[in-house]
């Protein structure tokens, strides 16, 4: 697992810290404090979740909320003393998945980052993370269909990473040139296509969920 805090406030970042700490004891977990510099990791890192504070130095929270929204589903709990029905309405417009208002106990937000996990996804008794026909383990790098394994080399992996955090959402090439091959990758996009290509030969029967947007590029969806 891996979170992103934004909250200028330093002892409220910390202390959601150490509550997300102790309840995700693996999870890596991004300390910022402004908005700008949300939006850097973000765009350099994939998230399972963002705890978003609205009143920030700079960029806002709901400015920050809409720029992810504009390629990526990361689930966003917004964190505000804007508490009233206008600024809550906003929030969920710009598509938060949850609005906590300030002051909270922390308790409460870590029960609502499970919750709003387990809508995104389901967990075998194994441990695994499922999706339609396939289980998937994010921190080991692995992806099973039919109980096998998958071998995916390296940007076949980057490629699975990024489909399955942004599901159902169409994704431009130049997006995914980006966030799998880097902002410097300046080569021919047909690499990008073999890829898929192969990635959807290793997937078998559960191919189909990598579908072809027509002239715009993918969407990852059963």
């Amino acid at each position: 697992m891996k979170f992103l805090i934004v909250e200028d406030d330093s002892d409220l970042n910390d202390i959601l810290y150490d509550y997300l700490k102790d309840t995700f004891k693996e999870a890596l977990i991004n300390q910022v404090y402004d908005g700008e510099t949300a939006l850097e990791l973000f765009h350099e890192n994939t998230y399972d979740l963002i705890l978003l504070d609205v009143m920030l130095p700079g960029i806002s929270g709901f400015d920050v909320c809409k720029e992810v929204r504009e390629s990526n589903n990361t689930p966003i709990i917004m964190l505000s003393a804007l508490s009233d029905d206008e600024n809550q309405i906003r929030g969920y417009d710009l598509g938060i998945d949850e609005f906590v208002k300030k002051p909270y106990s922390p308790k409460l937000v870590i029960k609502k980052v499970e919750a709003v996990l387990q809508r995104y996804d389901t967990t075998d008794n194994s441990g695994l993370k499922v999706y339609g026909l396939l289980k998937y383990d994010l921190a080991k790098c692995k992806v099973y269909r039919d109980f096998k394994e998958l071998d995916l080399n390296n940007k076949e992996w980057k490629l699975f990473n990024l489909f399955i955090h942004n599901k159902g959402i169409v994704l431009s090439r130049d997006t995914i040139l980006n966030k799998v091959w880097g902002y410097e990758y300046f080569g021919d996009e047909r690499t990008l296509d073999t890829h898929i290509k192969r990635l959807r030969k290793k997937l078998g029967d559960t191919s189909s969920y990598i579908k072809t947007v027509y002239r715009i590029g993918y969407k990852f969806e059963k």
